[in-house]
């Protein structure tokens, strides 16, 4: 069946990685840190180690093995274990300062256009893990406005729950099968399309965990995000 975006009433957006560019500020500030304390180490490596993490901490909370935390909460508590892998001597201030570059990651260069253009037809909103104050200084930071945020520290559910996706249409007033989830990580639009979602897929502006795999299958799939906004008539 085609795919009819004039169904769509809400789209709503994954971000770290697929709005904003964790990577680079979050690799260079490692380096910067490594270099502080005469460290030698592989700030790619580092940066991707802790993002591994991150998720698999969502995953034991999703499980049931740990308290409900947020990204900020995770993100800290992980950097301990991390540096202690690296033979990283960085003192709790440290740590504190490499926690709070997530507030000031920057935005994919064809991203503020084309959601301007999006707002115009849709409600246009993030669900994502990251913690609420995360979203709001990183938009802020790469000046983008959204028409709201949805942080799963508020939902019941982290994603990829399937009812984290319910909640996000339900939050917006709409069916779920009204609402797109919009990504470049194949498996957060499966889980969505498992959830009664529609996708739209936009390729990666750079590989990280999660980036890889079947695109095939999505309703929308863009090379970017102008692209992405003409598909969706806009």
């Amino acid at each position: 069946m085609t795919f009819d975006p004039s169904r769509i009433k809400a789209l709503t957006f994954d971000v770290g990685g697929s709005v904003f560019d964790w990577q680079t500020p979050v690799i260079a500030h490692v380096g910067q840190l490594a270099a502080h304390h005469s460290v030698e180490l592989d700030a790619h490596e580092f940066a991707h180690r802790w993002r591994r993490r991150f998720f698999a901490v969502i995953a034991e909370i999703r499980a049931g093995k740990r308290t409900k935390m947020n990204a900020d909460e995770i993100h800290r508590h992980l950097l301990d274990g991390v540096c202690e892998h690296y033979a990283l001597p960085a003192t709790d201030a440290d740590k504190d300062e490499l926690t709070w570059v997530w507030h000031a990651m920057g935005v994919w260069s064809d991203v503020p256009e084309a959601l301007e253009r999006l707002r115009t037809r849709y409600k246009v909103t993030i669900l994502s893990v990251l913690s609420l104050s995360i979203l709001v200084d990183s938009s802020k930071h790469g000046g983008i406005s959204w028409d709201g945020m949805m942080s799963c520290e508020f939902l019941t559910h982290y994603k990829p729950e399937p009812e984290s996706y319910r909640q996000g249409a339900a939050l917006l007033a709409c069916d779920v099968g009204e609402t797109m989830m919009v990504a470049v990580h194949p498996g957060d639009l499966a889980a969505a399309a498992t959830a009664g979602m529609r996708t739209g897929f936009v390729e990666p502006k750079m590989e990280e965990a999660g980036s890889a795999g079947d695109s095939s299958g999505f309703d929308v799939r863009a090379s970017d995000y102008a692209d992405f906004a003409t598909q969706m008539g806009c």
